[in-house]
């Protein structure tokens, strides 16, 4: 009897079918066989598969991603199969026959295609008949954890698929959905947003006429076959629980594989016009992806995106393109196509688009009013700083102005997703076409203060010192003339699957061997230690062949790295030699002006860690993790370290950074240039001497001392700093 059935949830569909689980295992052991066994079938849709997925995933992708793939949809096939099999009333051999025999072609999922290459053996089939034969399936999302299993971390979030949680979807849907409004997920996944409106509505005490309705307005939107096939097979479940197929009029399931930003190049290969979806939807929902331009994998891509960022009136300056969002985009973009005047739109997006320079022209807001935010001050649900943004849909023609949108109610959240607070969030200043930081009306006090420190063209962010696998290195053997280096552990631990390329006992003359440091290695007030470095380059960091080929052993080492470099690099990427590459905007050859003393600080990072080298022997390199400058001046670096090591300036910086970048942030605050006649000034560089005395004793104690070790350690000593940067900056 149904009372006594188990309910299957998502959890239960992870911990039965899941990578750790033994049908799994067994499975990919069978697709293996069948792979050597089915060799032309086999490769005819591997080579489809490829052809597609190269565009969503990019060159990250091989046979075992392949066959985790084939796994899953034939899982998802198994399991409605079993389901329409015990209605039928078939038995366990029936039930195998027609699982082998159907393609699903009648509930509209062609992108099983993809892997009908094969199917399970009787053995497996009756595996998983027997775990479903006598369970309900819960009603959620089922297979958004295993779908996140079967797709790595590392490809999921290649691709800026961040999955929402359960509980933030329903709260976002109760907050706006209503009966029978005809809604979009425009890169809807396995369908998290799409199947709790659908319960909603099947929850309703509409009649089952009424919800057949409703369901036929609820569409969903994706570019990833497997991802529109498992949206599908979640929602054909919640059917079979509901409906009577026999009575009832069944609801379509309206998933759709296309790219959602550019739905014209799709219009002649739908089987429905595509056109009657354009300005027809009252709500827009869901959580486009978190990818950035430099992100993407496709160079054509690359210019569509940029090209329609210009169409939207939210393109960057050009020194922010690569930092373009394309969750930003979809906010923009996806109502202007298909959102009703007066539509609304509630996405989950990247917090950056409130602070980030690249989002200027976003914050004017021109095609919507009535905003809100919802504010998650503690990375609640995402380890990338997030909010939810809403708005309303009043078209590109809106004359309004933008100073209309401002202050913008907002919502804090805690982790249980309780209100805690509702503040207002306005702006530090609006321009014509944009507007700068979009923060806590109380906080702008503090940021009304900004104003560029004269230091602010005097930092210089250090070079591209990539890949790391391919430069850096630990020293084997050395004498006067040659070392005889490998590849550094450490870098080899931390590199992208890609760029693990292990070299040993390579020759190079010393006159290539230099000095760096990652941002780890950097406590406040003190560099922990330096890592070697080969770089190709004469005493002015210049690149001259010539000059290499007077070192036979540093040309051969430079030239198989090369190699290496542009075998593997991304076909976005202008850039064609690894020296080009770490020489990115000239920031390496400029280093070869460094004067005498150097402070770095941390580009990114919740706070600020900044110390001083003594770069005498012009062999210390700054990578692209911290700015520095340089001077002959001791005192004016020491007196440096100790303001952008305050904890004031820590604290103001997190006002106006965006995400986890602080780039140049330091210096939108107006730190005065040393005055060696200030006493102030010179007392802050004692201190600041001080406290590297110190820092350098907790290391030379404990080498894997972290930086809040420290700022506790020397907490009064930083109050006393902190009193004196008040007074010198912020009076």
């Amino acid at each position: 009897m149904v009372e006594n059935k188990k309910t299957l949830d998502s959890e239960d569909i992870t911990r039965v079918f899941g990578i750790r689980s033994n049908i799994f295992t067994e499975s990919m052991k069978y697709f293996e066989k069948k792979a050597i066994s089915e060799n032309e079938e086999y490769k005819k849709k591997l080579k489809k598969w490829n052809f597609i997925f190269k565009n969503i995933y990019g060159d990250d992708i091989d046979e075992n991603l392949f066959l985790r793939h084939t796994y899953f949809a034939l899982l998802l096939k198994v399991l409605i199969s079993t389901k329409l099999s015990i209605i039928q009333n078939l038995d366990l051999e029936d039930a195998y026959l027609d699982c082998i025999s159907n393609n699903l072609k009648s509930l509209q999922i062609p992108e099983f295609d993809y892997y009908n290459w094969t199917n399970l053996n009787k053995k497996i089939f009756k595996k998983i008949y027997i775990r479903v034969e006598n369970v309900e399936f819960g009603q959620e999302d089922l297979f958004q954890e295993i779908y996140q299993q079967i797709i790595f971390a590392i490809t999921r979030h290649k691709i800026g698929e961040f999955y929402t949680p359960k509980n933030l979807v329903k709260i976002m849907i109760d907050e706006l959905y209503e009966f029978g409004l005809k809604i979009l997920d425009p890169s809807c996944g396995s369908g998290s947003f799409l199947v709790n409106i659908i319960i909603k509505i099947l929850q309703s005490n509409k009649p089952n006429s009424l919800k057949t309705i409703a369901i036929n307005n609820v569409y969903g939107i994706d570019i990833n076959p497997l991802a529109t096939i498992t949206a599908k097979i979640n929602i054909f479940l919640l059917f079979l629980e509901h409906f009577d197929f026999d009575k009832d009029i069944i609801p379509n399931i309206k998933i759709y594989l296309f790219d959602s930003l550019f739905p014209k190049k799709y219009e002649n290969q739908m089987m429905f016009n595509l056109k009657d979806l354009y300005n027809s939807f009252d709500l827009i929902i869901g959580n486009p992806p978190w990818l950035t331009y430099k992100d993407l994998t496709s160079k054509d891509y690359q210019i569509s995106i940029r090209e329609l960022s210009e169409e939207l009136g939210i393109k960057p300056l050009s020194q922010y393109i690569t930092h373009i969002e394309l969750a930003a985009v979809f906010f923009y973009a996806i109502p202007t196509k298909y959102l009703k005047i007066g539509g609304k739109i509630f996405f989950v997006i990247t917090k950056s688009v409130l602070s980030g320079d690249h989002c200027y022209k976003f914050r004017a807001f021109a095609p919507f009013q009535n905003l809100e935010i919802w504010d998650f001050p503690n990375y609640y649900f995402f380890k990338v700083d997030h909010i939810c943004l809403k708005a309303d849909y009043i078209g590109i023609e809106s004359n309004t102005q933008i100073e209309d949108k401002y202050p913008i109610k907002t919502k804090i959240y805690n982790d249980d997703l309780e209100l805690i607070n509702e503040n207002l969030y306005s702006t530090l200043k609006i321009g014509s076409d944009g507007a700068r930081i979009i923060r806590p009306v109380d906080e702008l006090s503090v940021l009304s203060k900004v104003s560029y420190s004269p230091y602010r063209s005097k930092f210089f962010q250090g070079a591209t010192l990539v890949p790391r696998s391919l430069i850096f290195f630990q020293i084997e053997k050395k004498d006067d003339n040659k070392l005889v280096i490998s590849s550094d552990p450490d870098i080899m631990s931390r590199a992208k699957k890609n760029w693990r390329y292990y070299f040993q006992n390579k020759e190079v003359e010393r006159n290539f061997h230099f000095k760096t440091f990652l941002n780890k290695d950097l406590i406040p007030f003190f560099l922990k230690i330096s890592r070697n470095v080969f770089l190709p380059v004469n005493e002015n960091f210049e690149f001259s062949m010539e000059h290499l080929q007077e070192y036979p052993k540093a040309l051969n080492f430079y030239n198989e790295m090369n190699g290496i470099y542009k075998d593997k690099k991304k076909a976005t990427s202008d850039i064609l030699t690894l020296f080009s590459n770490l020489n990115y905007w000239n920031k390496l050859t400029k280093q070869s002006k460094n004067l005498t003393y150097l402070v770095i600080y941390n580009a990114s990072g919740a706070k600020l860690k900044a110390a001083v080298i003594n770069n005498s022997k012009k062999n210390i390199i700054i990578g692209s993790e911290n700015y520095y400058y340089s001077t002959d001046s001791k005192e004016e670096v020491y007196y440096l370290a100790g303001i952008l090591n305050s904890l004031i300036f820590s604290k103001n910086i997190k006002l106006i950074k965006s995400s986890r970048h602080i780039h140049k942030r330091p210096f939108s605050f107006p730190i005065p240039l040393y005055d060696e006649n200030n006493e102030d000034h010179k007392t802050l560089a004692k201190k600041a001497i001080k406290c590297e005395t110190i820092a350098q004793d907790l290391f030379m104690k404990n080498p894997n001392i972290n930086s809040e070790k420290v700022r506790t350690i020397i907490n009064q000593k930083l109050l006393r700093i902190n009193d004196l940067v008040e007074k010198v900056v912020f009076t």
